[in-house]
């Protein structure tokens, strides 16, 4: 059985996706990407930034219409417009192409939109976990999930900067104890 999962606002269903490989009985227990606090700056210098370019080729169009300038010259503020809304798009797709999954069985990160990298770790290599977060990010709720893995030739997990991460340590905590426990044994 398993949970139906949606990300707010991200038309995403990672169920239904090919590189989530979910066993029959495997649910999948918590699903999450960075927090949204860790964009917001970004995207509001490069609106800013877009704006600032409107709003000075708006000006500078009138200046040069009454001197001798090129027109073109004007125009050249728009570079900033463009600067700002590449820089906007950018900042939003490098946080929605990363996605972490955590099930009964495995733990997940996804890195791409249309090439992939996929991390898959089996819970029974899970060795601790921990999570840190500074004075900003504990006002705001979010912070670093360590997951620390056993064995050569295998690589520690960080699930950086996510929403609640004491929620998400917590998840996995359970998670682990049902394994120790046996009851994540198939």
């Amino acid at each position: 059985m398993s949970i139906r999962t949606r990300l707010p606002g991200i038309h995403e269903n990672p169920e239904d996706a090919d590189w989530l490989h979910l066993g029959d009985d495997e649910t999948i227990r918590w699903i999450g990407r960075p927090s949204r606090y860790t964009i917001a700056m970004a995207l509001g210098t490069a609106l800013l930034l877009a704006i600032a370019g409107i709003v000075l080729t708006v000006w500078l169009v009138s200046v040069v219409d009454e001197g001798d300038a090129p027109v073109w010259v004007g125009y050249l503020p728009l570079v900033l417009t463009t600067v700002g809304l590449v820089w906007a798009v950018r900042t939003y797709l490098d946080w929605v192409r990363l996605l972490y999954v955590i099930t009964d069985e495995e733990i997940y990160v996804k890195h791409g939109l249309v090439s992939r990298d996929v991390t898959q770790v089996r819970l029974s290599r899970v060795q601790n976990t921990a999570y840190s977060q500074s004075t900003v990010e504990r006002l705001l709720s979010y912070g670093d999930v360590e997951i620390f893995t056993a064995g050569t030739g295998t690589q520690d997990i960080v699930f950086e900067t996510v929403p609640h991460p004491v929620r998400v340590t917590e998840i996995l905590t359970t998670v682990l104890g049902e394994w120790d426990h046996g009851d994540g044994l198939r």
